[in-house]
């Protein structure tokens, strides 16, 4: 992942754009902490977990219990 300060971002815009249109992930920074992120469309955050196929390892495409809208439209 690149790492840039935020302060640097306007004068490297497009070099900031090339990096994404590469694939890459930039860290904006302020002080030496990071303060945002950009990424390409459609790629996932590195540091970010995939809750959804963890919880598919973990109970399958059929969770246990009764559908969210069912308990919902019962509680009416």
């Amino acid at each position: 992942m690149k790492t840039l300060s935020i302060d640097t971002v306007p004068q490297k815009w497009a070099e900031v754009l090339g990096w994404i249109a590469a694939g890459d992930e930039v860290q904006l920074t302020r002080d030496d902490k990071p303060v945002a992120r950009l990424s390409p469309e459609g790629k996932k955050p590195e540091s970010q977990p995939d809750f959804l196929a963890r919880a598919k390892a973990i109970w399958g495409n059929e969770p246990p219990g009764r559908a969210s809208s069912e308990l919902v439209s019962e509680g009416r």
